[in-house]
């Protein structure tokens, strides 16, 4: 029986490295199309630290409370929310926000060069979903020139490349991968939310002390992140004893001759403490309803790239 051809998601035309390279071993050193020297590991070895995500595939069944399907929105308006963007070379972090920052891993070399892909990539199958989805989340950040321009100051392409050479490249990306080809189960979900995959993996994963990964490495910077709840918290408190003291005074330090006077001073106090609850049973009940309607509609989602992916799973691509 005839072999299917190999899986390549880009044609030759379009690769971003032009040549080739024999990997040759020298003493235990690999050499990668980039020049990149790798020490004392296969290269089999070295690729799956570059693009497995089995931390993420772990919990995949619940990547829906931390990220949307698909969503991964371009490098501007990643500026435009007043994200910093924050080089990683952890695959299993590309993507990953909190508060005003996004890690985001360089592409790596060795996956824009066709004949590389075809010989070491394609054949093995435990590897080229996450290559597929990693390379398919790059046709979504950088869709503008203006992206573009943004991924050169970064740092996130090979140097040299041209807006018309990516443009070429991720054409090919978005035919191939979106109509025919099988990614990993976590690129079915773009950006993810660090505070909920440390929440998913404490009670998922039995990793109470550490979660998925921490960014507060010390006392001082967790409370120097957490000062202004500690603060509202404090008013919160501050409000109400003040309160109550009002009401203990009101009922035992005036006589009968400053009953108007003992009178206001219940109703201030009094209301004083009402508030601070209504405000807090408020905060609350928003703060529960958007969860509630957030998560509804991140399961609808859910629902809907799943049927996707099942109708569209492993799929085999051929060229014409």
């Amino acid at each position: 029986m005839m072999q299917a051809p190999a899986q390549v998601p880009f044609a030759r035309e379009s690769e971003l490295l032009s040549r080739r390279d024999v990997l040759p071993h020298f003493d235990g050193w690999i050499s990668l199309p980039d020049d990149h020297l790798v020490p004392h590991i296969s290269l089999e070895d070295y690729l799956a630290s570059q693009l497995s995500v089995r931390r993420l595939d772990a919990i995949h069944t619940w990547l829906w409370r931390a990220g949307l399907p698909g969503r991964v929105q371009a490098l501007h308006h990643q500026k435009v929310l007043r994200r910093e963007v924050i080089l990683t070379e952890r695959v299993d972090l590309h993507l990953v926000w909190t508060n005003d920052r996004i890690f985001i891993k360089p592409i790596p070399s060795f996956l824009l060069e066709h004949a590389f892909f075809e010989e070491h990539i394609s054949p093995n199958q435990a590897l080229l979903p996450s290559a597929l989805g990693f390379l398919h989340t790059y046709t979504k950040l950088i869709q503008h020139r203006t992206d573009f321009v943004l991924s050169q100051e970064l740092g996130l392409l090979p140097p040299g490349v041209t807006w018309a050479d990516w443009n070429r490249f991720r054409m090919d990306l978005q035919t191939s991968i979106t109509h025919s080809y099988h990614v990993d189960r976590r690129y079915r979900y773009g950006e993810l939310r660090l505070s909920r995959l440390n929440q998913i993996y404490r009670f998922r994963q039995r990793s109470w002390r550490g979660g998925y990964f921490l960014i507060h490495t010390q006392y001082q910077s967790f409370f120097a992140a957490n000062f202004e709840w500690l603060l509202l918290a404090f008013a919160y408190m501050s409000v109400a004893l003040s309160a109550l003291q009002v009401l203990l005074a009101a009922d035992q330090g005036y006589d009968d001759t400053n009953q108007v006077l003992r009178g206001l001073s219940l109703a201030v106090g009094s209301t004083s403490i009402i508030s601070v609850l209504l405000t807090v049973v408020l905060i609350a009940a928003l703060f529960g309803t958007l969860r509630i309607v957030n998560e509804a509609f991140a399961r609808g989602k859910r629902a809907d790239v799943q049927g996707d992916f099942e109708l569209n799973d492993f799929k085999t691509f051929v060229k014409n």
